[in-house]
């Protein structure tokens, strides 16, 4: 018999006195649909996303990446973050966590905001793989006894194993183009619910629209055009996922003034209707 001692003492990586709760997971595969979601931002909670298998295009803050299979992708509250991936091109584990309060880390941060958000799992894909396979088992078995505990413990496993990748992998995001993207970003964030356009945009941030366009496109991933209709149909998803406003309420409050173009828009980014997309997601809510 082989016998090992634990390691009585050790420095944990959360804040005294601090207990992470896990919130939910999620899981997709190759072979099932999930609803869309673009643009959006979470207040309350951190996420951390597991590529299964696959690979796709995930644009964060502001940033577009590509990933692929052993991608962990980490996403602080308050960044804005967007998949744009081909139907079924990717397989996914994704948790929110709330409450967390990580040592040197506001509140629902994960890694600083200056660190790329993407890293590979490499040699440890198998362990995080099964960490996430246990996380799932109990969270959807979660009228056993003691699954919930189970859940939330295997949780914060998972995060001690994130924690020694981030720390190991620190590639920091910087240069002239990167924080010019973040300036030309923060404007439209302020600003993509009122009547913007490129040349509204330029003058605000001082850069010819060329330019403007050229380096935003290549941070970003999208034109600011196309930036702003993300970010309206993002705000659109949430209320329609989060509130009981009629489909004309939406509209204005999410930039557009003549509710019939903003369902075109809707249904041409989203793939169905405001109306359908609402229901479909109070169904699947519900299961």
């Amino acid at each position: 018999m082989s016998q090992y001692f634990a390691q009585e003492t050790f420095t944990t990586i959360f804040e005294l006195n601090s207990v992470p709760a896990l919130a939910y997971i999620g899981k997709t595969s190759q072979t099932t649909t999930p609803l869309p979601r673009t643009f959006h931002v979470h207040h309350d909670l951190a996420e951390i996303i597991f590529i299964r298998h696959g690979q796709g295009t995930y644009t964060i803050n502001n940033h577009s990446y590509e990933i692929k299979k052993g991608d962990l992708i980490f996403i602080n509250s308050g960044i804005l973050h967007n998949e744009n991936n081909e139907q079924n091109s990717i397989s996914t584990y994704c948790i929110g966590i709330k409450k967390l309060r990580l040592k040197s880390l506001a509140e629902n941060q994960l890694l600083p905001n200056t660190m790329c958000p993407v890293l590979q799992s490499g040699m440890l894909f198998s362990r995080i793989h099964q960490f996430f396979s246990i996380l799932a088992y109990f969270v959807e078995h979660n009228l056993e006894p003691g699954a919930a505990e189970i859940g939330n413990c295997t949780m914060r496993s998972l995060l001690v194993l994130c924690r020694i990748l981030i720390d190991n992998n620190k590639v920091v995001l910087e240069g002239e183009d990167y924080n010019l993207g973040l300036r030309i970003k923060e404007y439209i964030d302020e600003h993509y619910l009122e009547d913007i356009n490129l040349s509204t945009i330029s003058t605000a941030i001082r850069v010819n629209t060329y330019y403007l366009s050229h380096v935003f496109k290549k941070i970003v991933g999208y034109s600011p055009m196309q930036y702003v209709i993300h970010r309206r149909i993002g705000e659109a998803q949430n209320l329609l996922i989060n509130t009981d406003y009629s489909i004309t309420q939406i509209a204005l409050m999410s930039g557009y003034n003549n509710s019939n173009y903003f369902q075109v828009v809707f249904n041409t980014m989203v793939g169905m209707p405001p109306g359908k997309y609402r229901k479909s997601w109070l169904n699947n809510s519900s299961k």
